[in-house]
């Protein structure tokens, strides 16, 4: 399809569909495109576009693309303002942006990242939207650097990752905090000249307030944007930050958006955790030689005489693989022991845990790799498990001749980046 848009005119963009400019000039959430370029919006995303001179596009619509026509700007003015005033910031600069769910939060730090690399700034952009991240597969906090203009945080450079378990920061807030924080700091050792932090868009209730104020003290930006349709809509929490020393800015939600439905959002996700399985091959992982993170099988040690004496008591002859240390004792068995066993363990023992472990809690976990420095290496799924020689069989593409550390999630996700299921945090 051609189409011959006049100077001046808004265009919003939602894909999957390809463009080519074959006259003319355009602006895609401050990215100049010219004669002869292409461009990609992927399925399920959205940009707006803008022609800053008359201009003749070229456009191929995929499965759920299709173009509007707006008579209203859809890049507010005062993101162009903000845009301009951050442009003139020292050195490090660090602005966290924060607003609902389908405010734009993500629009308006692909167009700051744009106007800044345009003025030869060096972006860095932390992306800790865990459940539809940009930067590095769902269940982690990502940090890209932005070099030259982009359409979508997807096509960052990659730089680091951390990994929070969960594509919801649910259960899990203090790694939230911590992985942003830690993106952050290594974003201050690259020196980039700007930093900016996508969240989530969990601002209600109070396990929302706790994370994006407990983010806020953490982190402590520069400058917080609150991105509204109402000025009332996240008072509660600027509230919270009133009377800190940090500037606070707000700006406008576009007219124009492509709200996500929970199912999309899960088939995002998937395609993400697909690609990053991409390539992957079945490595056998000894717990021994690695470190391990958020979960408490491959911690302990050889159990005693007298916990082996007790549990062939309780248990009977077929003893399961035991591990004991100062805090637990981990049990892995075929089939759940029952509660009351557990506890009568626990109890005997002086353990503060009794964890019952068995091959379908591990199948299918998601896990994390990291090198000795705590950089992220890539995700894996576990297969299978090998109590006898204490050896895990992981589905992964991950860098491991430099591996240092595994982390356990805890949610599943098969090899084909289909989600089974989520729970409670620390369950192995």
């Amino acid at each position: 399809m051609d189409l011959k848009c006049p100077k001046d005119t808004w265009l919003f963009l939602a894909g999957e569909l390809y463009l080519t400019i074959k006259k003319g000039q355009v602006d895609i959430f401050g990215a100049i495109y010219n004669q002869g370029d292409q461009i990609e919006i992927p399925k399920y995303r959205s940009a707006p576009l803008y022609t800053i001179e008359d201009s003749e596009l070229e456009i191929q619509f995929e499965e759920d693309g299709y173009i509007a026509e707006c008579s209203e700007p859809l890049i507010p003015e005062d993101w162009i303002q903000l845009a301009n005033e951050l442009s003139e910031k020292e050195k490090g600069y660090t602005v966290m942006a924060i607003g609902g769910v389908d405010t734009g939060k993500t629009g308006l730090i692909t167009f700051l990242a744009n106007k800044l690399v345009s003025v030869n700034k060096k972006v860095a952009i932390i992306d800790a939207d865990t459940g539809q991240s940009d930067i590095g597969p769902p269940s982690t906090i990502g940090l890209g650097k932005i070099e030259k203009p982009i359409i979508h945080l997807s096509q960052a450079e990659f730089v680091d990752a951390f990994f929070v378990g969960n594509v919801t920061p649910a259960g899990v807030l203090d790694r939230s905090i911590t992985g942003t924080f830690e993106m952050v700091r290594r974003a201050k050792e690259a020196n980039f000249d700007m930093i900016l932090i996508d969240t989530t868009g969990w601002v209600s209730d109070r396990w929302g307030r706790e994370l994006k104020i407990l983010k806020f003290l953490t982190v402590r930006p520069d400058m917080v944007v609150f991105i509204e349709k109402t000025r009332e809509e996240l008072w509660h929490l600027k509230k919270a930050m009133q009377g800190v020393y940090t500037e606070i800015r707000h700006v406008t939600a576009p007219l124009r958006l492509r709200s996500r439905s929970w199912e999309i959002r899960r088939k995002i996700r998937a395609e993400m955790f697909t690609r990053e399985f991409d390539d992957a091959r079945e490595v056998v992982i000894p717990l021994d030689s690695v470190g391990i993170s958020y979960g408490f099988i491959g911690t302990g040690r050889e159990p005693s005489e007298d916990t082996i004496l007790f549990l062939e008591n309780i248990l009977g002859d077929s003893i399961p693989y035991v591990e004991e240390s100062e805090d637990a004792i981990i049990l892995f068995t075929d089939k759940k022991l029952p509660r009351n066993v557990l506890e009568e363990i626990k109890g005997f023992l002086g353990k503060r845990e009794a964890i019952n472990i068995t091959k379908e809690d591990l199948h299918h976990l998601l896990v994390c790799f990291t090198d000795l420095y705590g950089r992220y290496l890539g995700l894996g799924v576990i297969l299978d498990f090998d109590p006898k020689d204490r050896k895990l069989l992981v589905w992964t593409n991950a860098r491991l001749d430099i591996l240092s550390n595994i982390q356990f999630g805890h949610m599943k996700v098969n090899p084909n980046g289909e989600e089974e299921g989520k729970f409670e945090p620390w369950i192995v």
